[in-house]
Protein backbone atom coordinates (compact mmCIF):
# COMPACT_ATOMS: atom_id res chain seq x y z
CA UNK A 1 0.00 0.00 0.00
CA UNK A 2 1.34 3.50 -1.05
CA UNK A 3 1.99 5.62 1.94
CA UNK A 4 1.46 8.72 0.42
CA UNK A 5 -2.58 7.68 -0.34
CA UNK A 6 -2.69 7.53 3.27
CA UNK A 7 -1.36 11.10 3.91
CA UNK A 8 -1.79 12.54 0.56
CA UNK A 9 -2.08 16.54 0.21
CA UNK A 10 -4.44 15.70 -2.75
CA UNK A 11 -8.42 15.91 -2.61
CA UNK A 12 -7.89 12.33 -4.32
CA UNK A 13 -5.72 11.03 -1.54
CA UNK A 14 -8.00 12.75 1.44
CA UNK A 15 -11.25 11.46 -0.32
CA UNK A 16 -9.90 7.82 -0.54
CA UNK A 17 -8.28 8.09 3.05
CA UNK A 18 -11.86 9.32 4.23
CA UNK A 19 -13.89 6.09 1.88
CA UNK A 20 -10.98 3.61 3.41
CA UNK A 21 -11.46 4.54 6.91
CA UNK A 22 -15.09 4.50 6.88
CA UNK A 23 -15.35 1.34 5.16
CA UNK A 24 -12.93 -0.06 7.71
CA UNK A 25 -15.06 1.24 10.55
CA UNK A 26 -18.20 -0.40 9.55
CA UNK A 27 -16.31 -3.79 8.90
CA UNK A 28 -15.51 -3.68 12.58
CA UNK A 29 -17.88 -2.61 14.01
CA UNK A 30 -20.12 -5.10 12.64
CA UNK A 31 -17.01 -7.66 13.64
CA UNK A 32 -17.11 -6.82 16.81
CA UNK A 33 -20.35 -7.31 18.10
CA UNK A 34 -20.45 -9.36 21.32
CA UNK A 35 -21.71 -12.82 21.98
CA UNK A 36 -25.03 -13.43 23.51
CA UNK A 37 -24.44 -15.27 26.91
CA UNK A 38 -25.16 -18.51 25.66
CA UNK A 39 -22.11 -18.55 23.46
CA UNK A 40 -19.67 -17.28 26.45
CA UNK A 41 -20.65 -20.18 28.58
CA UNK A 42 -20.60 -22.46 25.80
CA UNK A 43 -16.63 -21.67 25.22
CA UNK A 44 -16.14 -21.50 28.60
CA UNK A 45 -16.92 -24.96 29.02
CA UNK A 46 -14.76 -25.82 26.16
CA UNK A 47 -12.06 -24.16 28.18
CA UNK A 48 -12.34 -25.74 31.24
CA UNK A 49 -12.53 -29.25 29.12
CA UNK A 50 -9.60 -28.16 27.51
CA UNK A 51 -7.42 -27.55 30.54
CA UNK A 52 -8.61 -30.67 32.21
CA UNK A 53 -8.02 -32.79 29.08
CA UNK A 54 -4.23 -31.35 29.54
CA UNK A 55 -3.59 -31.58 32.78
CA UNK A 56 -4.97 -35.04 32.60
CA UNK A 57 -2.34 -36.07 29.95
CA UNK A 58 0.45 -34.21 31.74
CA UNK A 59 -0.13 -35.99 34.91
CA UNK A 60 -0.38 -39.12 32.90
CA UNK A 61 2.83 -38.65 31.03
CA UNK A 62 4.60 -37.61 34.43
CA UNK A 63 3.59 -40.64 36.80
CA UNK A 64 4.39 -42.87 33.64
CA UNK A 65 7.92 -40.88 33.31
CA UNK A 66 8.67 -41.36 36.94
CA UNK A 67 11.31 -43.50 38.15
CA UNK A 68 9.94 -46.17 40.50
CA UNK A 69 10.65 -44.96 44.22
CA UNK A 70 13.35 -47.80 45.55
CA UNK A 71 11.75 -49.38 48.76
CA UNK A 72 14.65 -49.96 51.69
CA UNK A 73 13.70 -52.72 54.32
CA UNK A 74 13.91 -51.91 57.92
CA UNK A 75 14.44 -54.20 60.29
CA UNK A 76 10.76 -54.44 62.54
CA UNK A 77 12.27 -53.91 65.91
CA UNK A 78 10.19 -56.38 68.79
CA UNK A 79 8.58 -54.27 70.72
CA UNK A 80 6.10 -55.80 72.72
CA UNK A 81 2.51 -53.66 72.41
CA UNK A 82 0.32 -53.51 75.63
CA UNK A 83 -3.20 -55.41 74.67
CA UNK A 84 -5.90 -52.31 74.98
CA UNK A 85 -7.25 -52.05 78.55
CA UNK A 86 -10.80 -50.79 79.40
CA UNK A 87 -11.47 -48.15 81.34
CA UNK A 88 -13.57 -49.09 84.76
CA UNK A 89 -16.92 -48.37 83.30
CA UNK A 90 -16.79 -50.27 80.64
CA UNK A 91 -15.24 -53.21 82.92
CA UNK A 92 -18.04 -53.14 85.13
CA UNK A 93 -20.87 -53.24 82.45
CA UNK A 94 -19.18 -56.66 81.32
Amino acid sequence: MDRLMLFSSTKTGHLAHIFTTAVLGQVASQGLVPPDPTTIENYGHLIIQALVAIVTIWATVRKALQRPESVVKVPAASVPVPAPTLPASDAQAE
